[in-house]
């Protein structure tokens, strides 16, 4: 596997004698427990209390704004879940905002940790949706108040500027044959100069069904990328839960023939035994964790290296604290992430905040253009506080504005009126 890029934070375990790409780890789960227990916000930038006055949830037909305010005015504003804020917003209206109105955000660890393990009738990725949209908007809040990005609230500037790898959202990909799929790659190569790049294997449904869309199409898919692309692009593929552990193993092979750099979820998610099955059979890094919400789930994951490069969501997994304690724990036991993202929104701006500090950090990470629809298809106008968000050769440099790094024209916030429960 090619070298990662720079890590910070936390110790490595020495790993035992390798037999899969980055080795077979033996892992003393005291120690990811000892990592778990690590605070994450930087409490010591924050001398005096900063009481969360105010948490409103906007809506927009489908679309959902978070916005905070401090008993100073301070104030601080993230966009939801492209698509999932709707189906759980009143989990926010009825969980969070009671939970988080009149706390000292001083104390933003233990009260994402309350709501995100003691809900245990409403946990699951609606929950963590409505949490990570809370929290990006108070680190945004925090941000502002420090006067630093939102990255540095939570760690240390590893990367500033954050390699990527296009990971095109449009599950349609694989109903086009081949060629057309990696013609539509071309055209966001052109346009960022990326150096790598993810396809979408099998029918993509987590049914472990051991059948593609369509016959032979993955299997050509594979080959006809390294032939469009060349050797010098780092290829990955997302199996999407699409197979069965036969079929895995099958693909995997056809994978590592033609040098591939990652892996991603071929079974289906939660299959964890299977999944070990195949990472055993392959030399390839398996990569995954994509729909995972619960911390637990990671610390076995991880302890039992049962991928090589794991894949939280920042959406997903209920933000960008939780994220931070699965990277330290990737990397105290030797293993990367990347975390993973959903398209649409803002997408882009959370992923580079979290990668700009992210320890165990892989060499590319998830990018899906600059796109910045919201829920009702509409541009969300955003600009950058500092950096132009640009993709120069692949890489993008992360802003270095305070909070999360960006402003939302004001008219498009007023569009947005109290979601009612």
């Amino acid at each position: 596997m090619k070298s990662a890029a720079l890590s910070c934070g936390i110790s490595t375990l020495a790993p035992s004698s390798s037999s899969h790409g980055m080795g077979q780890q033996k892992i003393d789960y005291a120690t990811l427990d000892a990592v778990l227990k690590q605070p994450v916000l930087k409490r010591e930038l924050f001398p005096n209390p900063v009481i969360i006055e105010s948490v409103e949830l906007l809506r927009d037909r489908n679309n959902f704004i978070c916005r905070v305010r401090s008993s100073d005015g301070a104030e601080g504003i993230s966009v939801g879940h492209p698509f999932i804020g709707k189906q759980s917003y009143p989990v926010f209206l009825n969980r969070l905002v009671p939970a988080f109105e009149r706390q000292d955000a001083r104390d933003l660890d233990r009260l994402i940790y309350k709501v995100s393990e003691s809900s245990v009738k409403t946990q699951g990725v609606p929950l963590c949706v409505q949490i990570a949209t809370l929290e990006f908007a108070i680190l945004d809040m925090l941000g502002n108040i420090a006067d630093k990005p939102a990255g540095c609230l939570i760690g240390d500037i590893c990367n500033p500027d954050v390699s990527i790898y296009l990971g095109h959202h449009l599950a349609s990909f694989r109903k086009l044959e081949p060629q057309r799929s990696l013609e539509l790659m071309q055209e966001d190569v052109q346009r960022t100069s990326a150096k790598a790049v993810k396809l979408r294997a099998g029918r993509g449904d987590n049914l472990a069904s051991d059948i593609d869309n369509a016959p032979g199409r993955t299997e050509k898919l594979i080959r006809m990328a390294r032939e469009v692309f060349g050797d010098q692009m780092v290829l990955m593929i997302d199996g999407n839960g699409s197979y069965g552990v036969d079929e895995a193993i099958r693909i995997g092979k056809i994978l590592e023939e033609y040098d591939y750099y990652f892996y991603e979820e071929p079974l289906p998610w939660d299959w964890y035994e299977e999944q070990k099955q195949v990472e055993a059979a392959l030399t390839i890094p398996m990569a995954g964790g994509e729909e995972e919400f619960g911390m637990h789930a990671f610390r076995y994951l991880i302890g039992n290296e049962v991928f090589q490069i794991v894949q939280p969501d920042l959406f997903y997994f209920g933000g960008m604290i939780r994220t931070m304690k699965v990277a330290r724990m990737a990397q105290a036991a030797g293993l990367k992430i990347t975390p993973h993202i959903s398209g649409g929104g803002l997408g882009y701006v959370y992923m580079l905040q979290m990668v700009s500090v992210c320890p165990a950090a892989a060499e590319y990470h998830e990018f899906k253009m600059f796109e910045t629809k919201d829920a009702n298809g509409t541009t969300i106008p955003v600009e950058s506080k500092a950096e132009t968000f640009q993709s120069i050769n692949g890489v993008i440099k992360v802003p270095s504005g305070s909070g999360l790094g960006v402003t939302i024209d004001p008219d498009y916030i007023k569009t947005h009126t109290p979601a009612a429960r």
